[in-house]
């Protein structure tokens, strides 16, 4: 069940991190563009602030869902690599319990923020973009986020009362291959 989860999960998060890179794509490709015509001709694209922090969040809220699922966060590699399978599985599974909340408590109250924004019909300043676009990057992101170090989390318990991985070595070796 672990296993499947995890395929799952890290399948999701993959596509989400790609949108989000397009979104970067596209956020670069504008900045440049806008550069070189306020250069060239003296006029830029109108507008291109409110574009490019609508394209940056989405950006950096769809990629990090991913982070957690690939593992590629910092660990004390010193620490982590002597470490044996159970202990590194309790500092996972604490690291995992903080992500949780961390990125639970981001979802919460940025839907908090985003339904008062969505009341009082808050737009951005040149657009008029509801600025409910704005965060709906923000709160998809960090509750896959949420979800995602939740797996984590109880695949990291399973190690530390098992002993056992609750991932096959194909499982990951397929999933390092796909990167």
């Amino acid at each position: 069940m672990i296993a499947l989860f995890n395929r799952i999960l890290y399948s999701l998060t993959q596509y989400t991190a790609w949108i989000g890179m397009l979104f970067l794509l596209a956020a670069t490709l504008t900045t440049t563009a806008d550069v070189i015509m306020r250069k060239s001709g003296n006029n830029g694209i109108y507008g291109a602030v409110d574009l490019i922090q609508l394209m940056i969040m989405a950006a950096a809220y769809l990629s990090i869902p991913y982070a957690f699922m690939s593992r590629s966060h910092v660990s004390v590699s010193i620490l982590a690599d002597l470490a044996s399978r159970r202990t590194s599985a309790f500092f996972q599974f604490f690291a995992a319990a903080l992500g949780t909340c961390f990125m639970g408590a981001i979802a919460w109250f940025g839907y908090d923020q985003a339904t008062l924004q969505m009341e009082y019909g808050d737009v951005s300043m040149t657009y008029g973009l509801p600025m409910i676009y704005y965060w709906l990057p923000l709160l998809f992101g960090s509750a896959l986020s949420a979800v995602v170090t939740v797996h984590i989390g109880v695949e990291s318990l399973y190690t530390l009362i098992t002993g056992r991985s609750g991932i096959s070595f194909n499982d990951l070796s397929n999933q390092q291959g796909e990167n």
